[in-house]
């Protein structure tokens, strides 16, 4: 799934409009699970320089980064991390570790030969879904359609409980980036 809909998903699913002050807490937990992704892409482009496929083919597998993002994917730190939230009674803390689990229980099904150790470090499995939220070889023009739905939908509910300019705005935004991400990479018009 893509990582802005792992944020708009998440807000809709645990934000609660009585504690706007754990908002932030569920977006950061929605987007640290693929924090180091963006760290391996930016070193990936501007530091190795390596071209597009070389990046998603094989720099990408190497163990050193698939250990790297096994840390974030891992369930089991994750819940180890609610788990003392709550016995300290830490809300914040909890809701973003809630946020974690959230985005991994929304990946787990979702990708294909680029499956997370969601078990580490208890296990090396790596749950290999026959779907894909990117892949077109694994169902992923039908898979995006339903992810920009659901983003959509979850964007209109949290439209009409923000009060915020600045979220309704954010809302906004993602909606447009969806509507048009998904017609350039899925709905292109057949080459001649």
């Amino acid at each position: 799934m893509n990582t802005p809909s792992h944020t708009i998903l998440n807000l809709a699913i645990l934000r609660r409009s009585q504690r706007p002050e754990l908002t932030w807490p569920i977006i950061i937990g929605s987007l640290l699970p693929d924090a180091a992704l963006f760290v391996f892409y930016g070193w990936a482009r501007a530091i190795a320089q390596l071209p597009e496929r070389v990046i998603w083919s094989e720099a990408y597998y190497q163990p050193f980064w698939q250990d790297i993002f096994a840390v974030g994917n891992s369930i089991p730190l994750a819940l180890a991390g609610l788990g003392v939230a709550l016995w300290k009674k830490r809300p914040a803390w909890a809701v973003l570790f809630a946020s974690m689990l959230l985005h991994h229980a929304e990946d787990l099904p979702l990708h294909n030969e680029d499956a997370h150790r969601h078990f580490f470090p208890l296990s090396n499995l790596r749950i290999i879904s026959p779907v894909s939220y990117w892949d077109p070889d694994h169902f992923g023009a039908l898979i995006a359609l339903i992810e920009m739905g659901l983003v959509l939908g979850a964007s209109v509910w949290l439209f009409l409980r923000v009060r915020s300019p600045l979220g309704r705005g954010l809302l906004i935004a993602n909606g447009v980036f969806y509507l048009v991400a998904y017609s350039f990479f899925y709905l292109r018009l057949p080459s001649t």
